[in-house]
């Protein structure tokens, strides 16, 4: 029987919350302040915390995620700059707005390259009913040839850059990495054809979300495997939008912009306004074409009709007082036109008729959750309208009653509809049986049947596997290789990569947001996920299904969305919760006791040892006897405000720190006194986001620092300039680093393009250390140790060794002096685990892998 969602629910949905705060266009109003729109944005949204609605919950995780992408970007004063400013400042864009010739620096010192570690395709659902996917897609096109598998596909991510498939989806393949971390809406081309592509065009930024600005349109007479700047670019005051396209050849385009519609018919050289709205802010788009006829929408809830290929327009539905749009679509065998309103409604509007108006279609569809104007879409075939929101409402009957076919709910059988991701952007139709369609969401690209129009539950395929553009938020490594890791991702919950029957994969695990994860280094089987808010869930076990870790009671009142959990770097019962406070735990989790560090609610941490340097809403504090007194780091500059710190274990008086917004020089810092003063060490930087310096611990008098920017990651070596760390990384952004010190190599979550890394041997990063000759180097035995004892012979021709023993996060467990002879170490008290032994004698360094059973 088929299920139908009551109109009750659709009115409390409606009617739970009214937003009069506008926050998506803050960034474009002048004058606006960060800090303000924040404050009342969560004053709004206060009634709905407790509330246990996915709409709900769903416009607080909106809002939060915005906060977040700007809370480092902004200045002391909250001031906003443009999203693009830091990719023009590195050189990746002109003046202009133009994509630079130049654009994909290279390092000179570190010649390694990147490798991408995962996951590269879907990781096993796990059990998970409603399992996450790698992450958001706004566009689809598809280029037929014969045989089908040699189809050429192509999609879009909103930061992640274009993927291009020549095998109809089985393999994937990035196409725009020197832009990575620049949005894309919109790819298209008059073309469906594989063997006569045509000309492709590209709209950027990201139009649904619009956390990112257009740079204009780009366009690819290569077939997709490289795009130039059109004439349409923007400067970096515009703060520009672009919407989806319309091809109508191969020179002649259409695109929205904040306040035109924009037409060009010479391949993009020049374009002319076809349309200039009221307002400055319109965002038109949400284009759909059916013959000359073509439809159009803008923010304020307006609607636009040209039936001259967008020579002239038409309003009609004159644009009201507030941030709602329209979704549009045609039916192509009768060229009737459908449109939905935020509210659900579906109105028709058929340009043959004699006197064409907008007509209301049965009822508004129930159920149906734009988020604003986050995720609209429809589509009409053969008497079926599907309508795409959170979930996709479809109605086989003109709207008279509607039901939920894409469900991000789904559980089993008994549910409505089938399983599909959250958050639809984009809807077709395919060719192919009468009611064949595709869907771009959250979570990638769907192809979905149905069997007949009767049919509420679908036949659902996942198309993207390969597409890589997960955000993650943390990442965590294991004790004994790099072969372990846990990742936390927006909107598409945790990834943990274990061993499961018997191979090495990624598997999903429960989180929603996975905002913060960690591994017990001696015991990689227990691990840590935090979702939103202070949320957190630990698992003994790994993740032999998707929800086996169980949640643990935290202080989550006054927690942030995005929050940050760090493990004892030397006791791994110990962690520490950036909450309203910093608070301890020394159970793993159960128990938590607060600091009291005076720093408010906490936004970072760092630790080795005794050491703990958090920062704050009222600034950073450092402590180095684990919390029990703390003392104040002082800001480096008067015009910004800390947002990373790292210290050196072995001389916990120098400190390293960055940070935010845009002020040219001033990145990274360092101070030998504690954080009392600071000195700039940020030459080589360019004027980009920073999101988090590491230093390398234990490499003697060897400085080594790495930096996550908005940009990719660089590195820095004594007394030199930062520069490019290493061959092949997307210019994307670092959201996370971390060490893993057993295998030297730096891991690298990014927001968008999934997880990377990268030897960090020394010699490959230009220190120069010499390496123990044969008859120099220290003999260890027996490995792995037997009976709590390690023993060290340190040839007789030699002098003393001095070492340090450390763990894979850098926490040193063991250090001392060896002597010419046989030194014995007891490792009773050490874990179970992988360690690294650097051991120095004058100018000469030998780094051994050793494994305490």
């Amino acid at each position: 029987m088929k299920r139908t969602i009551t109109l009750l629910f659709l009115i409390f949905s409606v009617l739970s919350f009214a937003q009069t705060t506008d926050y998506k266009k803050a960034p474009l109003k002048k004058g606006a302040n960060y800090f303000d729109v924040v404050n009342e944005m969560r004053q709004e949204l206060a009634p709905l915390t407790q509330s246990t609605s996915k709409t709900d919950i769903k416009k607080i995780k909106q809002f939060e995620r915005w906060a977040f992408y700007w809370k480092d970007r902004v200045d002391l004063q909250g001031n906003f700059p443009s999203e693009l400013l830091g990719f023009y400042n590195a050189g990746l864009l002109n003046a202009d707005g133009t994509i630079a010739s130049n654009n994909f620096s290279r390092s000179t010192q570190s010649s390694q390259s990147w490798s991408n570690v995962g996951p590269q395709t879907v990781p096993d659902a796990n059990g998970y009913p409603n399992a996450p996917q790698m992450g958001r897609l706004t566009s689809y096109k598809k280029f037929s040839k014969v045989p089908e598998a040699q189809s050429v596909l192509f999609v879009t991510a909103p930061v992640g850059g274009i993927w291009k498939s020549t095998d109809n989806g089985a393999t994937w393949s990035p196409k725009l990495d020197q832009l990575a971390a620049i949005g894309v809406t919109d790819l298209d081309a008059l073309s469906i054809d594989a063997n006569t592509p045509g000309t492709i065009y590209v709209s950027t930024g990201d139009y649904d979300a619009d956390h990112i600005k257009s740079i204009g349109v780009l366009k690819s007479t290569d077939f997709g495997e490289t795009y130039q700047s059109t004439g349409l670019s923007f400067t970096l005051d515009q703060q520009e939008t672009t919407s989806n396209l319309i091809v109508i050849d191969d020179n002649t385009v259409i695109v929205g912009t904040n306040q035109y519609i924009k037409k060009t018919t010479d391949g993009g050289l020049t374009w002319t306004n076809k349309y200039t709205h009221n307002y400055n802010d319109a965002a038109i788009g949400k284009f759909h074409r059916n013959g000359t006829n073509i439809m159009a929408c803008d923010s304020w809830g307006g609607l636009l009709f040209s039936s001259d290929n967008g020579e002239t327009w038409i309003q009609l539905i004159v644009e009201g007082n507030s941030y709602t749009r329209h979704a549009t679509t045609a039916d192509e065998a009768t060229g009737i036109f459908y449109v939905q309103n935020e509210a659900g409604q579906v109105s028709t509007y058929n340009p043959v008729d004699a006197t064409p108006t907008l007509t209301a279609l049965g009822i508004p569809s129930t159920g149906y959750n734009a988020q604003g104007v986050y995720n609209q879409a429809i589509v009409v075939k053969n008497g079926l309208i599907i309508s795409g929101g959170v979930d996709a409402i479809n109605s086989d009957n003109n709207g008279g009653v509607w039901y939920t076919t894409l469900n991000n709910a789904w559980e089993d059988n008994t549910s409505a509809g089938s399983y599909g991701h959250a958050d639809i952007h984009e809807m077709g139709a395919r060719s192919g049986s009468n009611y064949d369609f595709w869907a771009v969401n959250d979570g990638g690209l769907i192809y979905f049947n149905y069997t007949g129009i009767a049919d509420e539950k679908p036949t659902v395929n996942y198309i993207s596997d390969g597409v890589i553009v997960t955000q993650i938020y943390s990442v965590a490594i294991s004790p004994q290789s790099e072969d372990h890791k846990i990742i936390g991702n927006q909107d598409n919950d945790g990834y943990s990569l274990e061993m499961k029957n018997g191979t090495l994969q990624w598997v999903s695990a429960l989180a929603g947001d996975g905002t913060c994860t960690a591994i017990d280094y001696t015991n990689p089987q227990i691990r840590y996920l935090g979702a939103q808010n202070g949320v957190l869930s630990r698992t003994d076990i790994g993740f032999p299904s998707y929800d086996s870790a169980t949640f643990l009671t935290t202080p989550t009142t006054g927690a942030p969305f995005v929050w940050t959990l760090k493990m004892n770097s030397t006791i791994p019962t110990t962690l520490y919760g950036g909450f309203a406070e910093v608070y301890k735990t020394t159970d793993k989790g159960a128990n938590w006791s607060n600091l009291n560090s005076g720093a408010g609610q906490i936004s970072y941490i760092e630790t080795f040892g005794n050491n703990l340097l958090v920062i704050g809403e009222n600034g950073a504090r450092k402590s180095s006897n684990d919390g029990v007194a703390w003392s104040a780091i002082s800001e480096p500059e008067a015009n910004a405000k800390l947002n990373s710190l790292s210290l050196d274990q072995n001389n916990n008086s120098t400190i390293y720190a960055t940070v935010n917004g845009y002020v040219d020089g001033s990145k990274v810092f360092k101070s030998t006194n504690g954080g009392s003063s600071w000195t700039n060490i940020s030459a080589g930087l360019p004027n980009v986001k920073m999101t988090q310096v590491v230093f390398k611990q234990n490499q003697g008098a060897n400085e080594i620092l790495f930096a996550g920017t908005e940009i990719g990651a660089y590195f820095k070596t004594g007394t030199g300039n930062w520069e490019k760390l290493g061959q092949g990384l997307p210019n994307v952004n670092i959201s996370d680093i971390e060490i893993n010190y057993t295998v030297d190599k730096l891991v690298a979550g990014t927001y968008g393009r999934g997880l990377w890394e990268i030897s960090i041997n020394n010699t490959t990063l230009g220190v120069n250390e010499i390496a123990t000759t044969a008859d120099q180097t220290p003999i260890i035995y027996p490995n792995p140790a037997l009976e709590d004892k390690l023993n060290i012979k340190i040839p007789n021709n030699t002098d003393t060794f001095e070492y340090v023993m450390y763990n894979v996060v850098g926490g040193i467990v063991s250090k001392g002096q060896l002597n010419p002879g046989v030194n014995t170490i007891d490792v009773k008290n050490i874990s179970t685990g992988v360690y690294v032994i650097r051991m120095v004698n004058g100018n000469f360094v030998s780094s051994q892998k050793v494994i305490i059973n």
